[in-house]
């Protein structure tokens, strides 16, 4: 005979499916079949990922996710209780942590980052990919959930189906991450639990229920995730701009010469590997059908920052003057930078911004920034003579 009751609201939702013969009980007795609590060991994956040093605090710099099975609470009521409600609740929280907690204050995931063997990178387990942690010393409990109680014939009880909950482990830019390559170990991340519980309110008229509390989920990490922070080689870069007579090229303010590769040859480059938050979380495992997927890493980038030795003009258009200190300096001129190849269009390069550059994850070894600088008249009447100017540039790593 099939039960028609509502559906069941809370973290572990579910509908009652089935019936039990009736008897008579003072209380909601319920209970769950042999082998209901899952203790996981859920595997690290990819083995492999680039954290740039230069990402904010707060960043996730890799993110997975894992499904545990549904579970079903099987209850009996009297007859006298038909009518009435039973009420419980689930809560999560952090069951073993190895190490402390990070100082990480701000973000979403504030006050529940612990930290990891690696100084400068945390970890949180969380019920959403980009908050709601599970926060130390304080269960995550959600809203109580009521369950009504209903006789069809003489059938009275059932079985509540609970959907697998789905948690998140992400790792988070705490701190300072220095240049290198490191191992993170499952063995000291946290452990998670999650259980049912009684309701965390009172609700008079309603029935109490017995079998709780009962632990649904108990999950602890194995396996390694290697983290590489490395950069490459930034080599010094002379650029030659050429010389130009200024009757032919110069005639008016913002008269340019033709654009002159000015590019960044970045060398001894590693394998970028890409990195995971919560636009590409990868799945650990579906404990319901026993697979596991990994997402397309996203790629890493680096962004490039100029900042000229002598004045900048116009920052919006790239534009710095030359050495007026030199011997012999010109006048009238500046220099002016792009962003692109020297050979089609650059377009003009904003010293107060910053321009990015997606790095390939296919291991190259020299990576290109894209740069062209030409000279551009700035005054009515230029005279000639050296026109000379450095930029120093900031190679950021994300």
């Amino acid at each position: 005979m099939n039960l028609s009751i509502n559906k069941v609201s809370g973290l572990l939702g579910g509908i009652l499916l089935s019936v039990t013969s009736a008897n008579s009980w003072a209380v909601a007795n319920c209970s769950f079949p042999a082998g209901s609590t899952q203790t996981e060991t859920v595997p690290l994956s990819p083995p492999v990922i680039s954290a740039g040093a230069d990402i904010p605090v707060g960043t996730v710099l890799y993110q997975g996710s894992w499904l545990m099975k549904n579970t079903i609470m099987e209850c009996q009521w009297a007859q006298a209780d038909v009518g009435k409600s039973f009420w419980y609740s689930s809560s999560t929280l952090i069951s073993n942590a190895p190490l402390p907690l990070s100082n990480l204050a701000t973000g979403p995931f504030a006050g529940a980052v612990y930290q990891t063997n690696i100084p400068g990178i945390g970890v949180v387990i969380s019920r959403s990919p980009d908050g709601n942690p599970i926060i130390p010393n304080r269960p995550a409990v959600t809203t109580d959930a009521e369950n009504p109680m209903r006789q069809v014939a003489n059938e009275l009880g059932g079985a509540l189906n609970f959907a697998g909950s789905t948690r998140y482990v992400s790792l988070i830019k705490t701190g300072p991450i220095t240049p290198g390559s490191f191992t993170l170990s499952g063995a000291n991340l946290p452990s998670v639990k999650t259980a049912l519980e009684p309701p965390v309110n009172s609700h008079p008229g309603s029935v109490a229920v017995t079998g709780l509390p009962f632990t649904f989920y108990n999950i602890n990490f194995q396996g390694t995730l290697r983290i590489s922070s490395q950069t490459c080689t930034t080599p010094d870069v002379g650029v030659t701009l050429g010389s130009f007579d200024i009757r032919e090229y110069f005639t008016r303010i913002g008269a340019t010469t033709p654009w002159v590769d000015a590019s960044i040859n970045l060398t001894n480059c590693p394998t970028f590997y890409g990195f995971y938050n919560s636009t590409n979380t990868t799945k650990l495992m579906d404990y319901n059908t026993g697979q596991a997927t990994v997402s397309t890493a996203l790629n890493n980038s680096v962004g490039v920052r100029l900042a000229p030795t002598t004045s900048v003009i116009d920052a919006a258009n790239g534009v710095m003057a030359i050495d007026s200190t030199v011997s012999g300096a010109a006048s009238g001129v500046g220099i002016q930078l792009g962003w692109g190849d020297s050979s089609q269009a650059p377009t003009l390069f904003n010293l107060a911004s910053e321009q990015s550059v997606v790095l390939p994850k296919d291991g190259s070894p020299t990576i290109r920034i894209p740069l062209a600088a030409r000279y551009i008249q700035t005054a009515a009447a230029p005279t000639p003579g050296k026109a000379n100017g450095k930029v120093v540039f900031t190679i950021n790593y994300y």
